[in-house]
């Protein structure tokens, strides 16, 4: 399947997804490549986690200010791949808003193991650049994958 859009989806939209959204807009080249994020619980607009954008300063990745913003049926199309960051994510992706193609999460999608990313949230910077490192790199195996440049 050919995706011209890539949405990733964490749980609030502060950290995990941002920061997957803005590494990833990072590698790709084609900037006809639309790269998003979003949430599954998002109340009110709240402000991309500092860590993150700690992280992603101090490895030279652009990134704009953001507020959170929740998921959106209406935005996914059959060229559409939604990248859930964890498996209950994905769960409720698909018993919320019945996707059941092009919904995965970003583990599945690369034939790993393990279900889960490794969690940062309320841990230090260090561990917030742990997870940049293991991100990326899980990141550039998927623009492989999907045959981006």
């Amino acid at each position: 399947m050919s995706y011209n859009k890539l949405i990733f989806v964490c749980k609030e939209n502060v950290y995990l997804s941002p920061m997957a959204e803005w590494v990833m807009k990072s590698i790709i080249m084609d900037k006809t490549k639309k790269i998003f994020s979003r949430g599954l619980v998002v109340l009110f607009p709240e402000p991309r986690n500092m860590k993150v954008t700690d992280v992603l300063m101090n490895h030279a990745i652009p990134c704009e200010e953001q507020v959170s913003q929740e998921f959106d049926i209406s935005e996914v199309d059959h060229e559409t791949l939604v990248v859930a960051m964890n498996f209950t994510e994905k769960v409720k992706l698909v018993e919320e808003f019945g996707l059941t193609e092009n919904v995965v999460t970003l583990m599945e999608f690369l034939e790993e193991e393990e279900e889960d990313l490794m969690d940062p949230y309320g841990g230090s910077e260090e561990a917030y650049d742990k997870f940049y490192v293991e991100l990326k790199e899980l990141l550039y195996r998927i623009k492989k994958k999907l045959d981006w440049r």
